[in-house]
């Protein structure tokens, strides 16, 4: 889902566009973004973490950018740490 037309890429080695107070990160690393704010909206419910529009866009990028191996490793190591599981991340591990 492309948020700002054109490839005006201003930031170096980070592949990111921002525009209007719009930001597009690669389409790579987007299911990534959109799960920590899901999984930050879980755990902190009723705090306005993510609107309406932007549910629907974190949800659309974690399906067009599934959870990879190095996630899920990443999700059991801070569980291990931290104690509290991260059930966006480990649901589809």
């Amino acid at each position: 889902m492309v948020i700002i037309k054109g490839q005006n890429r201003e930031f170096g080695e980070c592949d990111v566009e921002i525009k209007s107070r719009k930001v597009e990160p690669k389409e790579s690393i987007r299911g990534e973004i959109a799960r920590t704010y899901l999984y930050m909206d879980s755990v902190y419910p009723d705090r306005g973490i993510i609107s309406k529009k932007n549910r629907k866009l974190f949800e659309s990028w974690n399906q067009a950018d599934p959870v990879d191996e190095w996630e899920c490793e990443r999700a059991r190591r801070i569980e291990k740490i931290q104690g509290n599981r991260n059930e966006v991340v480990m649901r589809d591990c």
